[in-house]
């Protein structure tokens, strides 16, 4: 396959035994770590006393933690509607907007369509945890439960909250879905469908710890241990995980800038039929065939690639056919009888079911990435129903430096799913990234969060990552904090010179307050622009406005010196196109003096070419009254209240600018910083990703901790509602609208006056809780009165006009009634 159809993965996250993130993740696949752990004391008394007696009774646990856990506020949902979705779903969700962190791009900022291939294991949370309580099911609703519930809805749940407009499918073939979905996510974007694509799976089975129960003959293992390959090999442990990758075509990723991990070469996917001896096992010829599709589409030799991540189900029967399958379809594909490394991730984490492709995605992406073989774990003598012991396969059983080659890194991934769908993929080392530009005297980085606390632990994330990671650019760093990371309410900046001061400066964020929802900006241009030498050799785009300005009008700014008036007006039309590039638009303009000139063009009075006549003349136009001589930029926050930025002395400065875009963006202006670094040569960095503030949004199931009381969708009690919302106090009817929302929506506390779409509330919920409405008081009421003004003072109010229309009308009818009588 040639450069112009590589895929370029760009950005990772997940979720894993023992791993909360893909950086811990890979710490522990090189330290050889089995996450199956053995159960606590505590945990093993919560298990009914006759399981744990069970002689088959295995103690060992391969979950995720806080798989009970959501950011529900952060996504939009009210706590009862985040109780009600499945856990995979909010699992997915949240390693897709980390993943597109990692990546560095805010999706709403991403100049094309993003697409979604997503697969997820059963719904066990609502078959055990939903169905069994029928007063929630009537609760929530049939269509509720569905979108809720359905894995239909995964990868359109993800495109909605991440507002992503690429095609957006669930694929489900059970291991292999994300392989699968990785395939076709490539041609998706080489068939320009998509300029992104998010690919990723999740499996839930364990969310608590619990153990298993071992069979004889079965494919779970005796003793908790996935041995892959090895001659004890005698099944697996199931594991939860969660992983996500981010890919764009090369050229694209390239030119961005992008931090790139890996190359995908090349994929095939097809089916066994009915070629094996069962639907559940795996078929030879079909691992034979998508093997040798894979290579064919990659256009590269066998002998190129020096590791296979196996699919390594662990059990004897199924590592033999794998084995054998490899040799066949490698050997014949031209192997230079070098040999070829090979390993599974699943004596690490156990089988991940849905999740397992894209974990053997991610551990061999990461291998290629960073140039180690991580030893596949629990392999000390091979399967003897294979030829590992003479063939030209080995399994790496120790970490290892990447074996010498000529060329690039190369490996390959398989994953076979149940049902016969096979997926095989061929990585390639990245090519070496361009070199980063020169740092420029201050940088500013900008942190943003949807709540106060998040802030500060966002800020806290990115100080710690600056000490640990010194060899990164400050500049990239700075621009990946300005253009890969989503604007929310709260907001800090920092400017500064190095690490160092940065890193010191983050750590002392605080909460912080949430900033204006509006912003307007004045000019008040004083009459002399300071020297904008240097400024213009950190920002090339204003060096270029400069240029483009004095060309317009028609003047020589360094004829008469950096005070001149020529350069003055060449400065400060300048330095307000660059703003104005920024996305910074002043609602006003004025100046003084040669400022006069500037402010007469910013507020349209003037055209360049008047500006340009009246500079040679020597003349100005008249300053408005009350104009302040002493600042560059006035900030106009809401109606009444007003700052000034200090750009008069610092006005020649980087870091003079940069703390009034940081201080316009810090307030609520939209700042597009991305014009701001124009012309510069800037890459984006991995920086660590969003703290989520995760609260329990789980409902037990009847068996383990029956359900009591008259109102089971009620949240934990640790899910709290908004911040802002306060206790309604108004009229009974009010009280009675306020109390049937707060049962809906799971919250404790709403205010007569809170958007009730801000609080969870969304159009089918909505409905359902009109329909409760209308029917507790005899009215009518239209899911259009609701989206017009979605509080409980609005639909109270509505309430009671119906009921005094209905109270005339039935007066109107008694009093025709008697005078007929």
């Amino acid at each position: 396959m040639s450069s112009e159809m590589d895929i370029a993965v760009v950005g990772m996250s997940g979720r894993f035994p023992g791993a909360t993130n893909v950086a811990e993740f890979w710490e522990l696949l090189r330290d050889g770590v089995d996450a199956g752990r053995e159960l606590t004391a505590a945990e093993l008394d919560a298990v009914p006393a006759e399981e744990r007696a069970d002689p088959a009774y295995v103690p060992v646990w391969s979950g995720i933690e806080g798989a009970d856990r959501f950011d529900a506020q952060f996504f939009g949902y009210s706590p009862t509607d985040a109780t009600l979705i499945d856990p995979q779903h909010r699992i997915l969700l949240e390693c897709a907007w980390e993943a597109l962190e990692d990546a560095g791009y805010d999706s709403r900022r991403f100049p094309g369509d993003i697409a979604v291939y997503a697969g997820c294991g059963l719904n066990q949370y609502l078959l055990y945890h939903l169905l069994p309580q029928q007063e929630l099911v009537d609760s929530a609703g049939r269509l509720g439960m569905a979108v809720a519930s359905d894995k239909d809805n995964l990868a359109t749940r993800i495109s909605y909250k991440l507002d992503l407009t690429g095609p957006s499918m669930t694929v489900q073939t059970n291991c292999s879905s994300a392989l699968v979905g990785l395939h076709h996510a490539i041609s998706s974007l080489l068939d320009y469908q998509c300029d992104m694509a998010i690919v990723g799976a999740v499996s839930v089975k364990n969310p608590v710890p619990r153990g298993y129960r071992h069979e004889a003959d079965g494919i779970n293992s005796p003793d908790g241990r996935c041995r892959a390959f090895d001659a004890e090999a005698a099944g697996y442990h199931l594991g939860d995980g969660a992983g996500v990758v981010v890919l764009r075509r090369r050229e694209d990723a390239e030119d961005a800038g992008d931090r790139i991990y890996a190359l995908v070469k090349g994929s095939a996917v097809n089916n066994d039929g009915a070629g094996k001896v069962s639907f559940v096992a795996p078929g030879r010829s079909g691992q034979v065939r998508v093997i040798r599709r894979a290579l064919r589409v990659a256009d590269v030799e066998a002998d190129s690639i020096q590791y296979v991540e196996a699919n390594g189900s662990g059990t004897l029967m199924g590592d033999s056919i794998e084995v054998s399958a490899l040799e066949e379809a490698y050997g014949a594909a031209g192997a230079s009888g070098a040999g070829w490394a090979i390993g599974s991730v699943k004596p690490n984490v156990g089988n991940l079911d849905t999740a397992s492709g894209v974990t053997s995605l991610i551990k061999a992406v990461l291998a290629v990435h960073h140039g180690e073989l991580p030893p596949s774990i629990h392999f000390r003598k091979p399967n003897p129903q294979t030829s590992l012991d003479r063939g030209p396969f080995r399994v790496n059983d120790m970490l290892r430096d990447w074996p010498e080659v000529t060329g690039p890194r190369r490996a390959a991934v398989s994953s076979f799913g149940v049902g016969g769908t096979n997926a095989h993929v061929i990585l390639e080392q990245a090519p070496p990234p361009a070199p980063p530009g020169p740092n420029p005297p201050s940088v500013l980085l900008a942190v943003s969060a949807a709540g106060g606390e998040a802030l500060a632990a966002a800020a806290n994330r990115l100080a710690e990552h600056l000490g640990r990671h010194p060899e990164q650019a400050l500049a990239d760093v700075a621009y990946t904090s300005q253009v890969g990371r989503r604007a929310l309410r709260h907001r800090a900046f920092v400017v500064a010179t190095d690490a160092g001061e940065a890193a010191r400066a983050l750590s002392a964020v605080g909460a912080g307050e949430a900033s204006p929802e509006t912003a307007t900006v004045a000019y008040a241009f004083p009459a002399t622009c300071p020297d904008l030498a240097a400024l213009c050799d950190a920002l090339p785009r204003l060096r270029a406005e400069v240029d483009r300005v004095a060309g317009e009008l028609g003047v020589d700014p360094a004829a008469g010196g950096p005070g001149s008036d020529a350069a003055t007006v060449t400065g400060q039309l300048a330095l307000a196109r660059l703003l104005g590039a920024c996305g910074v638009s002043p609602v006003a303009a004025h100046g003084e003096g040669p400022g006069a000139v500037t402010a007469a063009v910013v507020d349209g009075r003037w055209t360049v070419a008047e500006a340009g006549r009246a500079l040679r003349a020597g003349s100005h136009p008249p300053v408005p009254a009350g104009t302040p001589a002493e600042a560059d930029l006035t900030l106009a926050v809401g109606p009444a209240e007003a700052s000034t930025l200090a750009l008069a002395d610092d006005a020649g400065s980087l870091r003079g600018l940069l703390g009034a875009l940081g201080e316009l963006w810090r307030r609520g202006v939209e700042v597009d910083w991305a014009a701001l670094h124009e012309g510069a040569s800037r890459r984006r960095v991995g920086l660590p990703t969003y703290p989520f503030q995760r609260t329990r949004h789980w409902v037990d199931p009847v068996a383990v901790a029956p359900v009591t009381g008259p109102t089971p969708t009620a949240p934990a009690a640790d899910a709290q509602p908004a911040a802002d919302a306060q206790p309604a106090a108004g009229s009974v009817l009010e009280e009675a609208v306020a109390a049937v929302w707060r049962r809906r929506l799971g919250v404790d506390r709403i205010g007569l006056h809170d958007s009730l779409l801000m609080l969870g509330a969304d159009s089918l919920s909505a409905a359902r809780t009109l329909r409760d409405l209308a029917q507790a008081f005899h009215v009518d009421l239209q899911l259009g009165v609701f989206l017009q003004t979605p509080t409980v003072a609005a639909l109270a109010e509505v309430i009671d006009g119906k009921l005094r229309e209905a109270q005339e009308i039935r007066a109107a009818l008694a009093a025709v009634s008697e005078e007929g009588a």
